[in-house]
């Protein structure tokens, strides 16, 4: 719990034996390889489970229910592979039956430069839209100004990682909608924090819809490996539509080794790692993760509350929708309102 960014884990999750869990998890599966499900049927059935719990904290699906709407997903190497595969399934989805060309995503000043590396690997138009400088959030009407007829997705931040603060999806839900576009929710760093924050009486009025229950949210990306407590490196990335999932996959059938499909851009992954997100995720229980939230919400405000008793010192972003970071100028540059000139630090915080 003492750096920021790097190490989700605290003391007491030490002292609870987490680590040994997850080092006695990575044992078990040390040789295990998700790209040959038939040898390990159980690590095949660890990963549906991470994906249906981890889909059930943003969705109204239960992990209990075995059939019905509910989302779809895959598991991947991080946040950068979920951002990254989002991307490439939307280009291959909407850009290929609306026979885009050139196709374009529109983005926040905020975005994780993750978007740039699909952008230039992929070929596609990276279109910025400028957020505010002392809200850190994209404003829904420059969005609508900036679709064109090669546009393929919106993309948003549940919260940003730089300054922790969370994009107006209701309102984005909506364009993506009217325009018949994809909008991809990362919440890679936050949705852990959110969607348990949902679930406590003092913090549940104060977080902004951010998930699947907005009707124009196509996909989202969500990390095991930050708030979920599993070993690094686990993410999911999740689609409300099995279509859209589906055109992520890679399939391959002219090679003369056979048919090679896989679902993710890697072909042998470790499955240690997914055992080690199945073991942390079930192990800590909603119980665990609502503690943990609540612990590292309070942490935050008595923080921002701290910062606002010195003299010349401003939140920005404010600390309206709890996120888990917070950015805070001098008077000089709050007054400036240019973001290269505020003198600022981000802190995020663990629990401990």
């Amino acid at each position: 719990g003492r750096v920021s960014g790097g190490i989700y884990l605290t003391s007491d999750d030490d002292d609870g034996g987490h680590t040994a869990l997850m080092a006695t998890a990575f044992a078990s599966y040390s040789w295990a390889n998700p790209l040959h499900a038939g040898l390990w049927p159980t690590l095949d059935q660890y990963e549906t489970e991470v994906i249906r719990m981890t889909a059930s904290l943003v969705s109204s699906y239960s992990p209990g229910e075995s059939k019905g709407d509910r989302v779809h997903g895959t598991m991947t190497s991080g946040g950068t592979e979920s951002i990254m595969l989002a991307i490439k399934a939307h280009k291959d989805w909407y850009g290929n039956r609306r026979f885009i060309r050139h196709p374009e995503l529109i983005c926040g000043s905020t975005a994780h430069a993750a978007v740039d590396k699909a952008c230039e690997v992929m070929g596609i138009r990276k279109v910025v839209v400028q957020c505010d400088p002392l809200s850190f959030t994209i404003d829904p009407e420059m969005v609508k100004r900036r679709i064109t007829a090669n546009t393929i997705l919106i993309y948003a931040s549940a919260p940003n990682y730089p300054q922790g603060t969370i994009d107006p999806i209701q309102d984005l839900s909506a364009i993506a909608l009217k325009y018949d576009i994809g909008l991809h929710v990362d919440a890679c760093l936050g949705g852990f924090i959110l969607a348990f924050a949902q679930k406590l009486p003092k913090y549940s009025s104060l977080i902004p819809k951010f998930d699947f229950t907005n009707p124009g949210v196509t996909s989202m990306s969500i990390d095991t490996h930050k708030y979920g407590y599993a070993s690094k490196g686990t993410s999911v990335v999740l689609y409300r539509d099995k279509s859209l999932r589906q055109a992520q996959y890679f399939p391959y059938a002219d090679w003369t080794g056979g048919l090679y499909a896989t679902p993710t851009f890697a072909g042998s992954r470790p499955g240690a790692l997914v055992a080690c997100a199945w073991a942390a995720l079930v192990s800590i229980g909603r119980d665990g993760y609502e503690k943990r939230t609540q612990q590292i919400l309070e942490t935050s405000q008595k923080i921002v509350d701290g910062i606002s008793q010195i003299q010349d010192l401003h939140v920005l972003g404010g600390f309206q929708d709890k996120e888990t970071a917070a950015r805070f100028a001098n008077k000089t540059g709050l007054a400036n309102r240019l973001p290269p000139q505020i003198p600022t630090m981000v802190v995020s915080f663990a629990s401990d």
